[in-house]
């Protein structure tokens, strides 16, 4: 199979698929070469979106969220029984 375009982009990142959308919305046939494959599936958006920023972002939040229900709910009258977490749901939610 041979296909014609008029611009490849290599890399799938924010600068990439950003360069590759405006191209395509000036008109002109766009591909997008990105080798990051995850959950068996081609992923846009680099290593800040699929495994740095963000994902390590969720990481944070949760663990800060953890922090305040075991120390810093009392102070304001909440109390709560025993706090665990799930390490699994934990990873599967900054999927």
């Amino acid at each position: 199979m041979s296909q014609q375009f008029d611009l490849v982009v290599i890399g799938g990142g924010p600068g990439g698929y950003e360069a590759a959308i405006r191209a395509a919305q000036l008109g002109f046939k766009v591909a997008c070469i990105e080798k990051r494959i995850h959950k068996g599936k081609p992923s846009l958006g680099g290593t800040c979106l699929n495994v740095g920023c963000i994902p390590s972002k969720a990481l944070l939040d949760s663990s800060q969220r953890y922090e305040a229900t075991v120390h810093e709910l009392a102070e304001h009258g909440i109390t709560t029984g025993e706090v665990k977490f799930d390490l699994d749901t934990l990873l599967a939610h900054k999927d």
